[in-house]
């Protein structure tokens, strides 16, 4: 089963999430050589991903990001010198290709996978406007929850 219900809600144990940003993987996925994405809040949860993308596998993926950003972020922390231990991405050189890490604020993030005839400069570069609109999003979603805020 895919991710996406009919009406493009993604679904994660049978329940549609209220906020489904899949759309910011559309670019991504239009670059030669990328394969598929997901789309997670910093918690591990799916937000979004690609159509092939299946429930499952998502979920997983969501879990294992979010496990590498913390450790990232550890990283950064602990031989860095003094700073606050922001990660800005992470790419993962794989005998299959590559996979791109890059946080969308503090609260999500997107992961693609790609092959290795990649354009690694160009998805980094697209990676990072795509994290830009997603964080709008995020913002006017949560500024809309929130009584008496604007958007």
């Amino acid at each position: 089963m895919d991710a996406h219900s009919a009406s493009g809600r993604v679904h994660t144990k049978g329940r549609p999430l209220s906020l489904d940003v899949s759309w910011v993987l559309s670019p991504l996925l239009a670059l030669p050589g990328v394969a598929r994405g997901v789309v997670l809040s910093r918690d591990g949860l799916v937000l979004g991903g690609s159509a092939d993308v299946n429930a499952e596998t998502g979920e997983r993926a969501a879990a294992m990001t979010s496990s590498v950003l913390g450790a990232a972020r550890a990283l950064c922390l602990g031989l860095g010198n003094g700073g606050d231990g922001e990660v800005v991405d992470i790419v993962i050189s794989a005998d299959t290709g590559y996979y791109y890490i890059a946080p969308a604020g503090d609260r999500a993030a997107i992961v693609v996978a790609a092959t290795s005839s990649v354009n690694v400069g160009s998805l980094a570069y697209e990676v990072q406007l795509q994290v830009q609109k997603l964080i709008k999003a995020l913002d006017e979603a949560s500024a809309a929850r929130t009584p008496g805020t604007r958007a």
